[in-house]
This record gives structure tokens, C-alpha cells and sequence, in this order.
């Protein structure tokens, strides 16, 4: 899976500018594929180059001309090739758990710092995903929402992990 693999997707169901693709990537698959405007545009470029979208400008008064992308039959075949292919994977990455890992270079207060710190973005995950699990998840595709319900359960392991081990560096500095 690569960037322009995502965008195909996206495209694949509508032409969409590089704004509204981000802003689908940020409403649909950030906890599990995100990608800034500096990388989506450069692909965008490039794909286009490739033949994969198709670049349509759209005058707009008072504002810059919005640039829509559309996917080609050639971009659709690579999109399909890339459903066909092994499965590549899962590699989590994870920069608190490098530093858990070294935590005994470090203080347990430092420790706990950390942990409430990406408990709280967590928690914040966990509540944007219900909210839209609950004003859109009945609408949605099953197959969708099978990844919104993926990121929830994520969520709620993820702060269960980190209260269980906050109970226990709070009972071991007793």
C-alpha cells in the first residue's frame, strides 16, 4: 500500500480535489493511513503524469481555480491490481512504546507523562470514531464501517493498556 494506491481508492468512488481527499483521509482512515497535502500532491502530480488521473480545472471567482482529479481506466486497473495483491504486513510504529521500551533510562514520572499524554489522544480518537460511528455508521458500507469499528476496538484496547499500566507504576510508586 502507497500513497497513490489510497487515492485511487478515493477517486475511484468520485473526482476530488487534493483539499477533499485529505479531508476524506482526516474523516475516514487517519488512525490507520494518514498522509499530509506535501505528499498528496506530489502524487497527485505524478499520477497524473502516469495517466492514472485526469486533471480538470475548474474557474472559480474570487478564488483560485480548483484543480478536480478523476481516475483514468488505466488508474482503475492499477487500483484493482493493488485489491489483488498479497496482503503486505501490518508494521506498527510507535514512538511511545520505543521510548516504554528505554523506559528504564528515564523516570517513572516521565513514563506516566507519556502515557497519559497518548491516553488523552486516544481518548480523543475513540471519541471522534464513535461520533461518527453514530451519526453515520448505520449508513454506512459494511465494509467502512468494519474499519471504523476496527479503529474503535483499537481505541478502547489502547486506553485499557495504558490505564492498566498507570494503576501499576501508581501502586509501585506507593
Amino acid at each position: 500500500m502507497n500513497i497513490q494506491d489510497v487515492i485511487l481508492g478515493f477517486l475511484f468512488e468520485e473526482p476530488m480535489s487534493g483539499y477533499d481527499i485529505k479531508q476524506m483521509m482526516e474523516n475516514s482512515v487517519s488512525y490507520f493511513f494518514d498522509a499530509s497535502f506535501g505528499a498528496i500532491y506530489p502524487a497527485l502530480r505524478k499520477m497524473e503524469k502516469e495517466g492514472l488521473v485526469e486533471k480538470q480545472v475548474i474557474q472559480q471567482e474570487g478564488k483560485p481555480n480548483k484543480n478536480l482529479f478523476a481516475i483514468t481506466e488505466m488508474g482503475k486497473r492499477q487500483f484493482q491490481n493493488y485489491l489483488e495483491s498479497p496482503i503486505n504486513p501490518t508494521v506498527t510504529r510507535s514512538d511511545l512504546l520505543i521510548r516504554i521500551f528505554f523506559g528504564g533510562f528515564t523516570t517513572q514520572e516521565k513514563i506516566t507523562e507519556w502515557l497519559l499524554q497518548e491516553r488523552d489522544k486516544k481518548q480523543e480518537m475513540y471519541e471522534n470514531l464513535t461520533k461518527i460511528d453514530n451519526l453515520y455508521g448505520q449508513d454506512m458500507e459494511h465494509h467502512k464501517r468494519f474499519t471504523l469499528q476496527f479503529g474503535i476496538r483499537q481505541a478502547e484496547m489502547i486506553i485499557g493498556m495504558i490505564d492498566d499500566e498507570l494503576n501499576k507504576l501508581e501502586t509501585k510508586g506507593e
